[in-house]
């Protein structure tokens, strides 16, 4: 295999092709007795532009470049070459009789590495061009390895983009009409086997959700792409947050969950508040799954508070099965549990601890843990809190450590929509949920099944002087996608709102809509609350103001 660029694909790695430039035939033979054969190609130029020439035609990986010839020097035959992206990776070894520190210094700054003087000893000469060769090859080998990783890391992101999409777009019709027939009048008269089905059809197509999602956030940090904020975050809100999304299923498990704070704690720390809670989530729901009875304490304390680098620790304590030494020591890798009849007892990835801990090493904290089998196991993040100088330190009372805040649920909308949308979305499941929800609040809705047939209707409409108040473009459609739709539109001047369906959610995906033409962005499984809200900001006025009261 060769590396990009190269034209002796034939000739594996190892071979190395050797181009000598010099104006002395003699010089040239020399030279050329000195190399391995075996290993080598040699070519020959007699002076720099037939060096250049023999360079267009076929890249060398070694040139042995004379100094002093007519034409062209040696030294601006090499600065050519040091200055092409094409050229650059070639090694030169400059050869000549002018050994003085000066052109010495010149040669190696315009990029050679070797300098050889003549007349040269033919096995100094055979040492160096050696030399020089093997560093050429496993530079080659190296470069391979980056290309082949590079090639792999590219293939994985478009996979897990696919696969992304695959599973968000089934997802949105799962969800979403299990959603609309949790939310019907009526319900509580159903039977209760008919509530628990939409209730198990609900959460399990969510565990599926948060799987890919695990599994996006995994591969942007491995790519370096996910990043994090530092903003002022109050660490009791996000606790008690996640007491709150936590508290049904350890009322499920039959377990306690509770939060013990060891100290005040601060008003407000400089920190990420969503990759925090993402840990604290993690690490709890993880202690719910693996504690049979019993209980889960959070224990919140401040650390080195006077200190120049305060922490803020949380310790998630179980009476769970616990671990022993040997499971621990693979317990933050990808997709490892404690062992083999972990993962078939208690189900998961493992992705989730792997997760937390890069994030929280991302957020410069760390996590640790101890564990004791058959005893529970102690799971302890800690992250800098930023300078807490002037930051009021808050004592939570005794009584109060277990009150959560209150949650309000998400209620449905009362919006009404008076507007014409045009939805195109070549899915039919999701054709009759998107439309239903928009129906259901008062919107006229136009559906065709692929970006063609969306460019052809809203010129129309605009042509006949009925245009649609909005367009909702799925963006990945047969025919004409749409992202060739928008264009299109935008291309015709069109001025109507577009916002974009996608089930795309990995970095860059708001941006590529947005370059498109789109003015807003919607994912996959569409969240009706916010769908319906953004349709009214982007279609009344009168409208726009009552969502954002």
């Amino acid at each position: 295999m060769a590396i990009e660029g190269d034209a002796h694909e034939s000739d594996g790695l190892r071979h190395t092709e050797i181009l000598i430039v010099d104006d002395s035939k003699l010089m040239q033979e020399m030279i050329s007795d000195a190399i391995d054969r075996e290993q080598c190609t040699v070519r020959m130029a007699n002076s720099g532009s037939e060096a250049l020439e023999l360079i267009e035609e076929s890249l060398p990986h070694v040139m042995l470049l004379d100094q002093e010839m007519p034409g062209l020097r040696g030294n601006e035959v090499l600065k050519t070459v040091m200055g092409s992206q094409r050229t650059r990776d070639i090694s030169v070894i400059m050869v000549t009789s002018k050994s003085d520190p000066q052109s010495v210094e010149e040669s190696l700054r315009l990029g050679a590495m070797e300098f050889i003087s003549k007349p040269f000893c033919v096995n100094e000469l055979k040492a160096r061009v050696s030399n020089v060769v093997r560093t050429n090859v496993l530079y080659r080998e190296q470069k391979q390895l980056r290309l082949t990783a590079d090639a792999a890391n590219q293939a994985k992101s478009a996979f897990l983009a696919n696969m992304s999409h695959e599973i968000r777009t089934p997802m949105t019709a799962i969800l979403g009409f299990a959603d609309l027939l949790l939310s019907e009048e009526g319900l509580e008269n159903a039977p209760s086997s008919r509530v628990e089905a939409l209730w198990t059809i609900q959460r399990n197509g969510q565990y599926l959700l948060d799987l890919i999602n695990d599994i996006l956030d995994l591969s942007k940090i491995d790519s370096g792409k996910l990043e994090v904020e530092h903003i002022g975050c109050s660490p009791r809100d996000i606790v008690a947050d996640v007491i709150t999304l936590m508290q049904v299923r350890a009322t499920d498990q039959k377990l306690e969950l509770r939060v013990e704070y060891q100290g005040p704690v601060p008003e407000n720390i400089q920190s990420d508040p969503t990759r925090l809670r993402q840990i604290l989530i993690n690490l709890v729901g993880n202690a719910i799954k693996f504690t049979k009875a019993g209980s889960v304490c959070l224990k919140v304390q401040t650390r080195n508070q006077s200190a120049e680098n305060p922490t803020l620790r949380v310790d998630v304590i179980d009476t769970g099965i616990g671990m022993t030494q040997k499971q621990m020591s693979n317990l933050f890798q990808p997709f490892v549990q404690a062992d083999a009849s972990t993962t078939r007892k208690f189900g998961g990835t493992g992705l989730g601890l792997t997760i937390s801990k890069r994030l929280a090493e991302m957020l410069e904290g760390s996590i640790t843990i101890r564990s004791t089998a058959g005893e529970g196991s102690t799971f302890s993040v800690e992250v800098p809190t930023g300078p807490l100088t002037d930051v009021s330190m808050i004592e939570v009372a005794a009584d109060n450590q277990n009150a959560s805040h209150k949650v309000s649920l998400p209620k449905e909308t009362t919006i009404q929509l008076d507007c014409q949308i045009l939805l195109a979305e070549d899915g039919p499941d999701n054709q009759r949920l998107i439309s239903f929800i928009l129906k259901k609040h008062g919107a006229n809705v136009t559906v065709v099944e692929n970006g063609q047939l969306a460019l052809d209707a809203a010129l129309k409409a605009r042509e006949e002087g009925n245009p649609f108040d909005l367009i909702l473009m799925d963006m990945q459609m047969p025919e004409l996608d749409g992202y060739g739709a928008t264009r299109k539109l935008r291309e015709a001047n069109y001025p109507g709102p577009i916002i974009a369906l996608t089930a795309h959610a990995m970095d860059g995906a708001r941006e590529k809509c947005c370059d498109a033409g789109c003015d807003d962005y919607a994912s996959k499984p569409i969240d009706r609350q916010r769908l319906i809200s953004l349709v009214a900001q982007y279609t009344s006025k009168e409208l726009a103001e009552e969502v954002s009261v």
